[in-house]
């Protein structure tokens, strides 16, 4: 519950706030850029297929349905919502949150805090970082690495397993 509230109210503080390098226009395999700015929001028009890239930021976010990419890094908070088959790339930088659908790749390095919830089949690695707080739909995989406090949460409040290369899974290795 902790993750979703942190990840609402960075997503609600991110849409609330705009940048000039185009809040909402980006299109199907467009890379869309905000830098150097206070606050971004960045929204696919086309709901799928965008490729988003934020750094030098204070806040930025980014709204997505499907085949969306996010690269954020030097942002002090990264937020993204995203559905099936996204890839959310954070890395240096303070805070990165995101929820995703199924078949997710959630990478979060150099972080103070890394949170996402993810879907079926997805795919979570956490390097570096003091906190990540992961909580998986259905069955994940879980890589962390330098990693303080490693919270990973399962659906239906299922125990996750450790496997035999250091990873952590809800569902099978």
């Amino acid at each position: 519950m902790k993750l979703i509230t942190a990840i609402g109210l960075i997503l609600l503080t991110t849409v609330l706030s705009g940048c000039q390098s185009g809040q909402g226009n980006c299109h199907r395999s467009d890379w869309c850029e905000c830098a150097n700015e206070t606050d971004c929001y960045q929204g696919c028009a086309d709901g799928d297929g965008c490729r988003f890239f934020c750094h030098d930021m204070v806040h930025c976010g980014s709204v997505c349905e499907n085949d969306c990419n996010l690269d954020c890094h030097n942002t002090t908070d990264c937020s993204s919502s995203c559905g099936d088959n996204c890839n959310v790339n954070c890395h240096d930088s303070t805070s990165c949150g995101a929820f995703c659908g199924a078949n997710c790749n959630y990478t979060c390095f150099n972080m103070q805090r890394c949170g996402v919830q993810a879907g079926q089949g997805s795919t979570i690695s956490c390097t570096n970082a003091p906190s990540c707080v992961v909580n998986c739909q259905g069955d994940c995989h879980v890589f962390c690495d330098q990693v303080d406090n490693c919270d990973v949460s399962c659906r239906n409040g299922a125990s996750p397993i450790s496997c035999a290369n250091g990873m952590v899974a809800c569902g099978p290795c």
